[in-house]
């Protein structure tokens, strides 16, 4: 986490997180921003000032055509050029209306640098790189929580540990927020991007990760949320427990808000169309089977085994839902050895030895046959 107390008004400028609370005012900034300044009043003054010069550049910016300012880019990365090459490193005064020789210097690159800042605000999905909003009366708790926020620009996977021992493993282009410390009896996070979860098991304290568009809640469990703004959808998908999945009401949930919500189980998934606003459960691609290593590596064999029995021991393996008439498949046997095939293959072959098919609704698994007799 960066060290606010030691930034100037250049830091302030160059700080991406600053300047996105400056123009955007998102709630989850706001809370952190009032805090920090309410713990060091003694850096108000700095705060105050980068953010009135912020605000003074953004508005210069209407008045700028393109060529306009990429000139005025120009002249201030030759100014900064010039000024390095003729002065040494002093530290700046810490009264930054000091213009003097260094002091004219180091604000103009702290302009130079912010408006670097805001061209890329504006030039690259503006509002789409902002945090996700939390609900209006859930913020009102959060006024006096620090938060912190780790984005990965690394190509590979980075490993998070949150405060109350759950795991995230946060993938490449993604940022995640969350306090410093879960206080009174909920656990939140804002992603932004793609992230596997894995959540130390709470009854008492649900466990919610917010996106733009839904709410994951879990109590302990683990599961994959990919939400990247430039997708047409949103992905959660399960490994194991239990997940709900919900509409992500920007202000206080209203009962539409309620009714768009879903639970699922191991090897499920909901996608969020955001084009229509609507969520559809199904079974993930090729779903894995649940439980110990040991158990799952070992083959199920059947004799003349009731199909019952057989749906039920792949119901147990794979934690999924199988529909179908018992009492007209009741006659129905089967003998086979079911190993690693995958789930889908295996349904075929019991599909195909008892005349019957199977259909994915809403991440259930639908037998349709006749009576074996």
């Amino acid at each position: 986490m960066q060290d606010y107390a030691r930034y100037d008004i250049k830091d302030f400028l160059a700080d991406e997180a600053f300047c996105r609370w400056v123009l955007h005012q998102k709630p989850a900034d706001n809370a952190f921003w009032e805090n920090w300044v309410r713990n060091n009043p003694d850096r108000a003054g700095i705060v105050t000032a980068a953010k009135e010069l912020i605000s003074e550049i953004h508005h210069a910016q209407d008045y700028l055509s393109e060529e306009e300012l990429q000139l005025e880019l120009q002249r201030l990365s030759a100014a900064r050029k010039s000024a390095t090459e003729e002065l040494e490193y002093t530290k700046p005064s810490a009264n930054w209306f000091d213009l003097n020789r260094f002091g004219r210097f180091s604000l103009a690159f702290g302009v130079f640098t912010c408006l670097i800042v805001l061209v890329y605000f504006y030039t690259n999905s503006p509002v789409k790189t902002e945090l996700p909003q939390v609900s209006q009366e859930s913020l009102k708790d959060k006024q006096d929580e620090q938060w912190i926020e780790v984005t990965n620009n690394q190509t590979n996977t980075k490993y998070i540990a949150l405060p109350d021992g759950s795991s995230v493993r946060l993938s490449p282009k993604s940022k995640l927020s969350y306090p410093a410390s879960f206080v009174k009896k909920e656990r939140e996070v804002l992603l932004n991007g793609e992230a596997f979860f894995d959540v130390t098991k709470n009854p008492e304290s649900p466990f919610k990760v917010f996106t733009s568009d839904v709410v994951t809640t879990v109590l302990g469990t683990s599961f994959t949320v990919k939400a990247f703004d430039q997708d047409k959808d949103v992905r959660v998908v399960v490994k194991t427990g239990k997940v709900t999945v919900s509409a992500n009401a920007r202000q206080n949930k209203t009962a539409e808000a309620e009714k768009n919500e879903l639970v699922l189980l191991p090897n499920q998934q909901v996608v969020y169309h955001r084009d229509d606003q609507k969520m559809k459960r199904s079974l993930i691609e090729n779903p894995s089977q649940v439980g110990p290593a040991d158990i799952a590596s070992q083959s199920l064999v059947f004799e003349n085994a009731p199909v019952a029995r057989v749906f039920e021991s792949l119901e147990k393996r794979y934690e999924v839902q199988i529909i179908y008439d018992a009492d007209l498949m009741a006659g129905c046997q089967l003998t086979a050895e079911l190993g690693q095939e995958p789930l889908f293959e295996k349904l075929g072959m019991i599909c195909k030895a008892i005349q019957a098919r199977y259909e994915l609704i809403d991440g259930q698994i639908v037998i349709h046959g006749s009576s074996c007799k």
